[in-house]
């Protein structure tokens, strides 16, 4: 069975937007391959993570852990997560122009040359993902507009490892005076990129 890796980054729990939005995402997904062969859905709820930045003695053990050849290391479970998953999804609310900082540490943990990534000879950048597709899913109160920075690091990020296809799912200006909030989660449509 194939599997989905949900990195979900929405701290508020079952109070968040983004997650309802994505909750509709996988349902879709799950329909849509039915036909075929549904997805086994595995979650990081980075929320209860103990999720660290990389300072001198973490860079300096993952470098060692690299060098030996330690890929198997609990130090990249994340890295081999994202690695082995057929199908990747990140639930992450539109925070000060990007997303919640616990995505970006949770990411610069999955990003291991030799796990996720490689270079060639020539120095161009080779991906080792399995996923073909990303679904990068967000909500805002506002609208996001030109200052889609999150979905612009996550993409260049997917590119990185490998991965084709990186979709962005949106409901915007759900603060906005009016703003009808199941409506907005029920037309969030899906944009290729």
């Amino acid at each position: 069975m194939p599997t989905l890796l949900l990195i979900n980054a929405c701290i508020r729990g079952k109070d968040s937007r983004t997650l309802q939005l994505c909750e509709k995402l996988l349902a879709r997904i799950q329909e849509e391959n039915k036909k075929d062969l549904a997805f086994h859905i595995e979650e990081i709820r980075l929320s209860t993570e103990n999720l660290l930045p990389l300072n001198y003695e973490r860079l300096q053990r993952r470098e060692e852990l690299l060098a030996n050849g330690c890929f198997e290391d609990t130090m990249f479970d994340y890295a081999n997560a994202v690695k082995e998953a057929d199908m990747l999804v990140i639930a992450a609310p539109f925070w000060n122009m990007s997303f919640p900082s616990m995505l970006k540490i949770f990411l610069e943990a999955a990003s291991v040359e030799g796990i996720t990534y490689t270079y060639a000879e020539d120095g161009t950048p080779q991906g080792l993902c399995a996923a073909q597709d990303l679904y990068y899913v967000t909500t805002s109160g506002g609208l996001i507009g030109e200052c889609n920075f999150g979905f612009e690091y996550i993409s260049a990020l997917s590119k990185l490892f490998g991965v084709e296809h990186v979709h962005f799912v949106s409901a915007q200006g759900l603060d906005m005076e009016g703003a009808d909030v199941n409506a907005l989660l029920e037309q969030a449509t899906i944009t290729e990129f």
